[in-house]
């Protein structure tokens, strides 16, 4: 009797066994779905094979790996202002939730768990721990790897065009544009001389603007190369807009720049109260992977330190609002500001494209003109990419040879081979000269002359504490009460924030340690034996220091 009982166990064991394994062709059912059990025990598995059901299907399912997270490319459905005006149908990168997460599983598998009630394996939802377990993991190696989406035809730094819609695995570019009217994809081996004719049909758009300068001309078209090729840069400099009086043509041509690049208008960016605020918001298009930034009407000096990271490195370390992990996120935004005697201060100033206007009239708001620039830049827009890319190829085409005359821009590597040196190769002026009065317009710049010539007029070449200058630029002549030192005083006035004291200028002496202006340089020599603190020394180039 018991060995009968014992068959029947075992049959009965048998038959749940059966049960219990995979369904007939492995681990996909009958429509090529995959098929995922949720066994107890057995999370890391069920992980594993949730990311490959969501890889299999990526593309059409609309997922990838995106600055450490799992992001989708959608567009907005009408105008957002929270800080970022967008226009609608702007394209943008949405990271995936939870549950977001949870129904992208469910559509790329079935999933099944066993019922100890009926003694079979059934149908069920994926369970939201299993897709936040998926969302913690960080890195998905299976999933394609999104850098960027862009909305016109590129070129990569070998010459290639990217110019399908799609994803484009080599770059992890996606291409989120369908076919662009007046849009012929360039020659193999364009020839100089289609170069020329390329950049003088991109000029013809912008004769009606009242440049300052030919070298301004340049630097917008600099602006256009840019706009079309910035996500394949692993740098760029900003563009700066800049003209004396409102109404002169920054905000149409900032616009013109992303038409071209996106086919409708910027997203603007307003500055915050101050710079952690602004820095917020940079933070925020940063990560849905804005292609053009503009920051439109700037009424105080563009300084920051996000701003420079983002011209010079290809990727940087945010941690977005509310959450506690920093992230990698790609910094190939082209970034646009505009501004009525636009100051660009500190480090900025050397990152960036100046672009300067001037009608020379009292109201140039009142000019009248007889085309609407922006419907012919859209209307043309598939033939100016093409122009842009006509340039960029020739020179490429070319070998790339060297320009003579024009010196390195350390930083801008890529850029000053895909823009800056084609323009060159053509004859046209650097569109980098415009950007050097920056340099002379500095203030800091402009302080550090006033106070290194005051101190060596004073001083020479003999070491000083900060206190002594302090103390020798308050001095004041017995009778008169006149400065012996005024221009010292002045000096001191401005580096110190109008309160001179050796703590301040200390404190100035440390940042500005071993830069030279003119021929002067400020270093520090030691420190005084007696009173414990640094000693320093204005020196003149060829002199000893």
């Amino acid at each position: 009797m018991s060995n009968i009982t014992n068959l029947e166990k075992a049959a009965a064991a048998l038959a749940r066994d059966k049960k219990r394994r995979p369904p007939s062709g492995g681990a996909f059912d009958s429509s090529g779905r995959r098929v995922i059990r949720h066994d107890a025990g057995k999370l890391p598995e069920i992980l594993d094979a949730c990311e490959a059901a969501i890889a299999e299907r990526a593309l059409e399912l609309n997922v990838f790996s995106y600055a450490n997270r799992l992001a989708r490319i959608y567009q907005a459905a009408k105008l957002v202002d929270d800080g970022v005006k967008r226009a609608a149908g702007a394209v943008m990168v949405h990271p995936i939730e939870a549950p977001l997460a949870r129904e992208l599983i469910a559509r790329a598998a079935v999933h099944e768990k066993y019922d100890g009630r009926a003694g079979n394996y059934k149908i069920i939802d994926p369970p939201r721990t299993v897709a936040e377990a998926l969302l913690a993991r960080g890195h998905w190696p299976g999933l394609p790897e999104l850098s960027g989406f862009i909305e016109c035809p590129t070129v990569t730094l070998d010459g290639r065009i990217i110019d399908a819609p799609g994803y484009d695995a080599k770059t992890g570019l996606f291409g989120a544009f369908a076919e662009i009217p007046g849009y012929c994809r360039p020659d193999e081996h364009p020839t100089q001389e289609d170069a020329a004719m390329a950049v003088a049909a991109l000029l013809e758009l912008f004769k009606t603007f009242p440049f300052v300068s030919d070298a301004d001309r340049v630097a917008m078209l600099a602006g256009v190369l840019t706009a079309i090729v910035r996500r394949v840069l692993s740098s760029a400099p900003l563009v700066g807009m800049d003209a004396p009086m409102p109404g002169t043509g920054k905000t149409l041509l900032l616009e013109t720049l992303a038409i071209i690049s996106t086919n409708r208008r910027a997203s603007v960016l307003s500055l915050g109260h101050d710079d952690a605020e602004t820095e917020k918001r940079l933070t925020g298009v940063l990560l849905a992977g804005d292609a053009v930034i503009g920051i439109d009407n700037v009424e105080r000096p563009l300084k920051g330190d996000l701003l420079c990271q983002v011209a010079t490195q290809q990727y940087v370390r945010l941690r977005p609002l509310g959450a506690t992990a920093m992230l990698n996120v790609p910094t190939h935004a082209l970034i646009v500001a505009t501004g009525n005697n636009l100051s660009i201060v500190g480090d900025l100033k050397r990152r960036v494209i100046m672009i300067r206007l001037d009608a020379k009239t009292e109201r140039p708001e009142h000019r009248a003109f007889d085309v609407d620039h922006l419907a012919i830049v859209t209307a043309r827009r598939g033939e100016i990419i093409a122009h842009a890319l006509t340039i960029i190829r020739a020179y490429l085409a070319a070998g790339a040879p060297a320009v003579a005359g024009l010196h390195a821009y350390g930083s801008f590597e890529s850029w000053d081979r895909m823009v800056r040196r084609p323009l060159a190769w053509l004859g046209l002026p650097d569109p980098l000269t415009t950007s050097e009065a920056l340099r002379e317009n500095d203030p800091d710049l402009e302080a550090m002359r006033l106070l290194l010539a005051a101190w060596f007029s004073s001083f020479g070449s003999t070491p000083k504490l900060a206190a002594d200058v302090v103390s020798a630029a308050m001095e004041t002549a017995p009778m008169s009460g006149e400065r012996i030192n005024p221009d010292l005083y002045d000096a001191l006035q401005i580096t110190c924030n109008e309160k001179p004291n050796a703590r301040r200028l200390g404190e100035w002496l440390r940042r500005h340690r071993d830069r030279r202006v003119d021929d002067l340089g400020i270093q520090q020599t030691g420190e005084d034996s007696h009173r414990k603190v640094k000693q320093w020394i204005v020196t003149r180039a060829g002199s000893a220091g």
